[in-house]
């Protein structure tokens, strides 16, 4: 998805100006349609599909024999014109997943810097990220709430304590740890939404940086950019990036992070539209020479693999894991008036050597399962696809 919005000028009265409003820029004359109310067209009534739409808007609102609901008939139309296109990624977002799809993809939010849940009944701190409040405060993982201010958090929810702490911009926390009560003085901040992860590896007498990348919001690059100088200032050999079940992102975030690799002038992707195609370069001189793995499974989709493709093909990295999704279009959103927004693709994108992706994926160097019986979340090293990277990469 392209990071930069567009806009149309849509009306809420009509679905007929949501079709409208793509027309008026080339035609001159008027004609008033009694339903737009007193809302003047240009030479609509020379497009015949127009015609037929606003025909059958006018007999339904005429004829109907209940009262209905003008906003209603545009969201549905919109949403049955962008459905009919037949292509999964053309949709109308209605307010709820417009605004869930921007949460997933907004990079920062205000708050304390850590993960809570609930476990027997009580609010119990699961992580604490770094450069937080949180952690320059000194609380720990393992850390029960007890109060928030003077205010007993026993029987509150996650979601509870959530939105109290999103209306302060400091506060109190009484805190169990270990039977031990502790009090810290937290205050509210903007920080990064945490995407990117990372660790060093010695793996057969080498140094491997790790880093996990979930998602490319609009602060990924920012956060990748942070962890490889950390990860370089370490003292690394060569570099796994994790981009297994990172369903993608904005393109835009994709080239950041593939320019902080690759040469100036090396191809990243190609977009080819129904009218043109155009090559995306490194224009940056910042670049890497170690031996990168690539880790890929069948959700890594869209973004991730731009940016596997792009190191494959411009940088000489290989690939370790399972076949991936195969999402090759790329999609833009347009605001409409009413809060809502309609998606669609624009064109399809290339990979360096000029494949298109599209329902077929990318295919690993080193094809390996992940066996979910021996797996274990909490020791990496019971990973196989990690092992076969590491293996791969010291070679």
């Amino acid at each position: 998805m392209k990071k930069n919005k567009k806009s149309f000028s849509f009306l809420e009265v009509s679905v007929i100006v949501v079709l409208a409003s793509f027309v008026m820029s080339f035609l001159g004359a008027s004609l008033i349609y009694k339903h737009l109310g007193g809302v003047n067209f240009s030479l609509i009534n020379e497009d015949q599909g127009l015609r037929e739409l606003i025909g059958a808007y006018n007999n339904l609102l005429d004829n109907y024999y209940d009262e209905l609901d003008k906003k209603d008939l545009i969201n549905g139309a919109i949403s049955g014109m962008y459905g009919v296109v037949g292509d999964p990624y053309t949709t109308y977002l209605d307010k709820n997943s417009s605004n869930s799809l921007d949460d997933s993809l907004n990079g920062k939010y205000k708050g304390i810097g850590v993960k809570i849940g609930q476990e027997e009944g009580k609010l119990k701190i699961f992580e604490v990220f770094e450069d937080s409040p949180a952690k320059a405060a000194g609380v720990e993982v393992g850390d029960i709430v007890l109060k928030i201010d003077d205010e007993d958090a026993s029987g509150m929810s996650t979601e509870d304590l959530t939105n109290k702490i999103k209306d302060k911009k400091s506060f109190r926390l009484t805190l169990d740890r270990g039977g031990n009560s502790i009090e810290v003085n937290l205050s509210v901040s903007e920080m990064f939404v945490p995407v990117v992860s990372s660790t060093v590896i010695d793996h057969n007498g080498k140094r491997v940086g790790y880093i996990t990348l979930t998602i490319f919001n609009d602060t990924a690059d920012e956060q990748m950019n942070k962890h490889l100088s950390k990860l370089e200032t370490a003292g690394i050999d060569s570099l796994i990036i994790d981009l297994r079940n990172n369903s993608g992102g904005y393109l835009q975030i994709a080239q950041n992070i593939a320019e902080m690799f690759l040469e100036k002038g090396k191809v990243i992707y190609s977009l080819e539209s129904k009218s043109s195609k155009e090559d995306t370069k490194d224009a940056t001189s910042e670049k890497r020479n170690y031996k990168i793995d690539v880790l890929i499974n069948k959700g890594s989709a869209s973004a991730s693999e731009i940016l596997a493709a792009a190191l494959k093909y411009s940088y000489g990295a290989r690939l370790v894991g399972n076949t991936s999704y195969g999402k090759g279009k790329v999609q833009e959103r347009s605001n409409l008036s009413n809060g809502t927004e309609v998606k669609f693709t624009t064109a399809k994108w290339l990979t360096p050597n000029g494949d298109c992706i599209d329902g077929v994926g990318l295919q690993p160097d080193v094809m390996v399962d992940l066996n979910s019986d021996t797996y274990n979340p909490d020791n990496i090293l019971t990973d196989d696809q990690l092992l076969q990277g590491l293996n791969d990469i010291t070679q």
